[in-house]
């Protein structure tokens, strides 16, 4: 039993890893995110010929400026596109390390329902450790699903107001708890603690 739970345990600790890089992409993202926002609002700001006054003189330049910004925009919608892309990576890594870490308890011997839940000593049972595990999975798919659909709805023709309403999602949701995320840590490595 006790052989079952370290491997677990090193598992888990292996994906940590992954889960570590979650904080650097979700400032990333933040970041491309007001970038993006900054154009679309400048888009907004050419669109309009008021804004241009004697600059209305110039052959072109309202055309020039907006393609310009058009193409920056692009640029930085790549950069979110990739951004998300590792987040989805993340998220895979992670829902592999818990199906193979399954297989392995699996696996590795016929283990019953009660010696799944069986505690030796400090040592928290393998049940507490994949639940912990799964739950960890389920909270980082949740945070990639909900910031590919607030991304999703971001394109050149959003309005200010909305633009502010998906930044303050993007920067209010959970982003994974940090209290949660260390009590399920501190479940599946107890014996640690102590």
């Amino acid at each position: 039993m006790e052989a079952v739970v370290r491997k677990v345990q090193q598992r888990v600790r292996k994906a940590r890893e992954e889960m570590d890089q979650w904080d650097d992409l979700n400032t990333r993202l933040l970041s491309q995110f007001s970038n993006a926002a900054a154009v679309i609002s400048r888009l907004q700001a050419l669109g309009e010929d008021k804004n241009y006054g004697p600059l209305r003189a110039v052959p072109n330049i309202r055309v020039d400026l907006i393609g310009n910004q058009m193409e920056v925009l692009e640029l930085i919608f790549v950069k979110i596109r990739e951004t998300l892309e590792k987040f989805n990576d993340v998220v895979k890594a992670l829902n592999k390390a818990l199906r193979d870490t399954k297989q392995m308890v699996r696996g590795g011997s016929a283990l019953t329902a009660k010696q799944m839940q069986l505690q030796v000593g400090i040592l928290p049972s393998i049940a507490e450790c994949l639940d912990g595990f799964q739950t960890l999975c389920e909270m980082h798919h949740d945070e990639f699903t909900l910031k590919s659909s607030a991304i999703s709805l971001l394109t050149w023709k959003t309005c200010s107001s909305d633009i502010a309403v998906l930044r303050q999602l993007l920067v209010d949701q959970p982003n994974i708890p940090k209290d949660e995320v260390q009590s399920i840590f501190d479940i599946i490595f107890a014996d640690e603690i102590c």
